[in-house]
């Protein structure tokens, strides 16, 4: 029989410290799928979306890869941008103790509003931030229609 201290069982005290840690499995359990099927995630790379007058900005991070090492495409209205990491251990070159630098190859993929003009982004990588602006599409903007 559990023993009860002031109407509540030891055991009420330590269910939600218990519970903490179970907020944070599921994004722990898709972590670590994601590294044994490689597959993206949102933690591969960080990404701001925003919009800025009549463009859709997208500006997501990527320190230390270089222009030749960027993928950007869109097909059927889905935007597919990546880049591929890499380390000093990808060279094999010593010995290492520690590697926490991730490698490999990046993802995100966005499905683009029906506004935006895909035929006229423009892509831009400058101090490890590769910022695509995507235009609204001229017949999509508001405009004024004059009544006769």
């Amino acid at each position: 029989m559990m023993p009860v201290f002031c109407g509540r069982t030891r055991w009420d005290d330590a269910l939600p410290a218990a519970f903490d840690g179970l907020a944070r499995w599921p994004r722990e359990l898709e972590r670590v799928m994601d590294t044994f099927l490689g597959e993206s995630t949102p933690e591969a790379f960080r990404v701001d979306v925003r919009q800025d007058g009549d463009n859709l900005v997208f500006e997501a991070e990527l320190p230390g890869v270089a222009r030749e090492h960027v993928n950007v495409a869109v097909e059927n209205g889905l935007l597919t941008f990546g880049a591929r990491f890499a380390n000093a251990s990808d060279e094999k070159k010593g010995n290492y103790h520690v590697c926490e630098r991730r490698s490999g190859e990046y993802s995100r993929s966005f499905k683009l509003p029906a506004t935006a003009d895909a035929e006229k982004i423009d892509a831009t990588l400058k101090d490890g931030i590769l910022t695509l602006r995507i235009p609204t599409r001229e017949e999509a903007k508001p405009r004024q229609i004059e009544v006769k």
